[in-house]
């Protein structure tokens, strides 16, 4: 078959509006407006009525494919494109002419791949002799729905060139694969990939000399934090050019209407839209990832598996890492258990992962902390790193947490460091937390009169009672304890040198006129000494 003898060339209006066609939202409505001259079959609704699902189906696979492939691999899937549609026209699923059509359409949409237009069109018109060769009547629309016929996908090795693996973070966080940062809670993970996030988007340099990254944009799902009272104000405390952080706060509904959470099972092809339509993405944070799972089981490793492996092969497709937080399980088996089998839900998650990272707290110190490798496929064993959190303000009366590293590795090994710091936590009784802990705890700080609010918030984050970067508001178990013992919260001076202290009430230390104000309801204008003296005196 001739192929330039076959059809007539098309018009620039028909070019036109087939390339519009096919950049048009896959899920427009039967309503939707047609241009006078357009066919039908350009929309998945009017190919399902024309052609039966299962031709509307290879149709939008074949379009679909060649969209999301790499600017290198495009023309290859084309031609694998051409050979789907082929054989389904020999099977009679899809007319000749519409096969013909729509590699058409797709060509003029992605500029012919940068070759020849007439090359494209032979490259069609052989694929469409191909079709030719069958005996069947390619016109007819096909009835039922038989299934494709199965076959394997493969490669010959000699065709394939072998690719340089790139870093994000050097020897930690690779292109186009998915790394796992475990941790159990209040350490600090979010705060970690608040600062990824600002290294990314600003090209900035890794801690300890570990190089620089190129700059690039930053996919941020966060279920767990607020968006604009927490993950906001910890992109600014890490200096994060946010016009390149795009926060995903939802996904609408199948029918493209109200809201629902974003599921991996279900919408990784809109983040991989999204993620093309930026096209300067090179690191998506997923935290955490068992709240993305669609309501799949975590523990079960095949139905974690199918969850897990289209984030993967997306992440590969598109050149971006991927940075999927989660917690660490309480250990077991007489403390023998590995950190490496310690990352919550299945070992499918690990094994799907190319590196992972906990953070553990330092045993001999509170407000220090370890980030440490637990598995690594592509690179070296990567020192261990240290940091702590810094406090910042960030706007008028906002603050909020950031890392700040050490410029020194550690030597701590993950296993053992681990090992101490929950052995420590027990013997200090930091699984307690409950109403009765605190409000004993409260007795005790404010025993001997008023505290600073910020100072008992230090004091219960190392008593391991209160998360990191969570204020006291915030916790029920606090909010509790407060109501029950009665403690009173008031301010402590004016302007900007005022604060905020707690303390019991009828505290026998206040003395019977405090700071001789005429009115009970007068602010103290004297200072506080740190143990809640007035003015020296006890």
């Amino acid at each position: 078959m001739n192929f330039h003898q076959s059809r007539a060339p098309l018009t620039a209006d028909e070019l036109k509006r087939r390339a519009e066609a096919l950049s048009a939202n896959a899920q427009a409505s039967d309503h939707s407006q047609t241009h006078p001259g357009d066919e039908a079959a350009d929309t998945p609704h009017s190919d399902e009525r024309q052609y039966g699902p299962t031709a509307a189906k290879i149709l939008r696979e074949v379009k679909r494919s060649v969209a999301l492939a790499s600017q290198d691999a495009k023309l290859a899937v084309f031609t694998e494109a051409a050979a789907t549609l082929a054989d389904a026209v020999a099977s009679q699923w899809v007319p000749k002419n519409v096969m013909v059509d729509r590699l058409s359409e797709i060509a003029v949409a992605h500029g012919h791949f940068g070759r020849d237009q007439r090359e494209i069109e032979e490259l069609i018109g052989q694929y469409a002799d191909r079709a030719s060769t069958s005996t069947q009547k390619p016109e007819q629309a096909p009835s039922g729905s038989k299934p494709l016929k199965r076959r394997l996908i493969a490669h010959r090795a000699s065709d394939l060139e072998p690719e340089k693996l790139v870093w994000v973070w050097p020897g930690r966080i690779p292109e186009g694969k998915l790394v796992l940062l475990g941790g159990p809670p209040g350490l600090g993970k979010s705060q970690l990939t608040a600062f990824m996030s600002a290294t990314v988007s600003n090209g900035g340099h890794w801690p300890c000399g570990e190089g620089s990254t190129l700059p690039g944009d930053v996919i941020f799902m966060s279920a767990e934090d607020g968006v604009q009272d927490t993950i906001i104000p910890r992109l600014m405390a890490a200096g994060a050019d946010r016009e390149r952080v795009h926060i995903v706060s939802a996904a609408t509904k199948p029918d493209g209407t109200g809201r629902k959470t974003f599921s991996l099972k279900t919408d990784v092809d809109l983040l991989e839209e999204m993620a093309r339509k930026i096209g300067t993405v090179r690191l998506i944070i997923v935290d955490p990832i068992s709240a993305y799972m669609g309501g799949s089981d975590g523990n079960g490793n095949v139905e974690t598996r199918e969850v897990l492996e289209p984030l993967a092969d997306m992440a590969n497709r598109l050149r971006i890492a991927v940075v999927a937080v989660t917690h660490l399980n309480k250990g077991g088996g007489g403390g023998n258990q590995s950190a490496l089998n310690r990352f919550a839900g299945s070992i499918a998650f690990v094994a799907a992962a190319r590196a992972a990272f906990a953070v553990i707290e330092d045993p001999e110190d509170d407000e220090r902390r370890f980030l440490l490798q637990a598995k690594n496929n592509l690179g070296k064993k990567c020192k261990g790193l240290a940091f702590r959190l810094e406090q910042r303000l960030v706007g008028d009366d906002v603050m909020s947490s950031n890392v700040m590293f050490e410029g020194d590795y550690v030597s701590e090994s993950i296993d053992e460091a681990l090992s101490a710091s929950e052995n420590r936590g027990a013997k200090k009784g930091q699984s307690g937390g409950g109403k009765e802990d605190v409000m004993q705890f409260l007795r005790d700080i404010l025993s001997a009169g008023p505290v600073d609010v910020l100072d008992v918030e230090r004091q219960a984050r190392a008593a391991a009672l209160l998360e990191d970067d969570k204020r006291l508001s915030k916790s029920k178990a606090f909010r509790d304890a407060r109501t029950e013992l009665g403690i009173k919260s008031t301010r402590d001076g004016f302007g900007p040198g005022s604060r905020y202290v707690l303390e019991l009430p009828d505290a026998p230390w206040a003395p019977e006129n405090p700071m001789g104000a005429p009115s009970q309801t007068r602010a103290p204008m004297d200072d506080l000494g740190a143990h809640g003296e007035v003015g020296g005196a006890q």
